[in-house]
């Protein structure tokens, strides 16, 4: 019995620390959402980023890439199409660039190029014109609706194979999401 009892805290044990592990992503996403964050506070200072699945950007890579590795000829298109999809009562950001060269700053300013938005005034603010589906985001009965505080990034590197099939790069994908919510 107690055999069977040091057993089972051991297998638990190994259970939990491996629902830790994939629930934290990888270090690169968690230093990216960081950053991120840094960057979203010019325009909301409650702004938090959380480190999401990988699941909408792969769902966003494969969008993108042909089964051989290379980018679909309508590739930003395929990508904007595949996030709108379930996505109605957040806004969906994503960024897709090189990797070569980019040290965590630079990814993050990639990402939030397309997630902040500066004003003729200068002021920065959240801007939903990028959302890859800012005109289908809803919230029942509420019409005057803007991205809540919490973004989540989903990243992923990925490779592309290049039109001659001879080299390849690597590159980014990274896909913010941020629940809608009642503009007071």
């Amino acid at each position: 019995m107690k055999m069977a009892k040091k057993l089972l805290a051991l297998v638990l044990t190994g259970v939990m620390a491996m629902s830790v592990l994939t629930g934290c992503g990888s270090t690169a996403s968690r230093q990216n959402a960081g950053k991120l964050e840094g960057m979203l506070k010019k325009a909301n200072p409650n702004a938090t980023v959380e480190v999401g699945s990988e699941e909408l950007a792969n769902k966003a890579i494969d969008a993108a890439t042909t089964d051989d590795g290379k980018f679909e000829t309508n590739a930003e298109k395929n990508i904007k199409a595949a996030l709108k999809e379930g996505n109605n009562d957040k806004y969906v950001w994503y960024a897709c660039f090189e990797a070569e060269g980019k040290n965590q700053t630079d990814k993050a300013q990639a990402i939030a190029n397309e997630i902040l938005m500066t004003k003729a005034d200068g002021t920065v603010t959240i801007g939903t014109n990028k959302a890859v589906n800012t005109l289908y985001v809803k919230i029942p009965g509420k019409y005057n609706i803007k991205p809540g505080d919490e973004f989540v990034l989903s990243m992923k590197e990925f490779t592309v194979t290049s039109d001659d099939g001879k080299t390849t790069t690597d590159w980014i994908m990274a896909v913010v999401t941020c629940k809608a919510v009642e503009n007071k």
